[in-house]
């Protein structure tokens, strides 16, 4: 046989010993605690845009269904509040400006209407918009 193959590792070719190992374990639990914040962050984040998608997504089915209404007596105002999927309630307030004509001549006229979500834990407004709607009838 051959005799090289039987020679023993040295010492230099042991590879990693358990101080190594240990050193390197050490090193990747310090950059673990050090990107922690970071991540605690991008959570916190990702929930508040959550809520504020659900408040964007509140204000356009109101202007939608305001936009849909043909009388001006139909345009009401009025304030509900909506739990988000996150558990947030949200509470939506919606206002008409002025008061519908009595005469028929007076049509076909634009009403001012306003639409303002405010998350009610806070008080924050994460969503308002304004908008004329056109009326024909009354």
């Amino acid at each position: 046989m051959n005799d090289r193959q039987r020679e023993t590792p040295r010492a230099t070719e042991a590879g990693f010993g358990l101080i190594e190992i240990a050193v390197s374990m050490f090193l990747l639990g310090l950059l673990a605690v050090a990107l922690l914040p970071f991540l605690v962050q991008g959570v916190t984040q990702s929930a508040a845009n959550g809520t504020l998608a659900a408040a964007t997504q509140l204000l356009n089915k109101e202007m939608e269904n305001a936009r849909a209404q043909t009388t001006c007596t139909a345009l009401t105002a009025a304030t509900f509040s909506v739990v988000d999927p996150r558990g947030v309630t949200l509470q939506v307030a919606r206002t008409v400006g002025g008061a519908c004509p009595t005469s028929a001549s007076s049509y076909p006229i634009t009403v001012p209407m306003a639409v303002t979500v405010v998350r009610t834990d806070t008080g924050a407004v994460l969503a308002s918009a304004k908008t004329l709607i056109f009326v024909a009838v009354k």
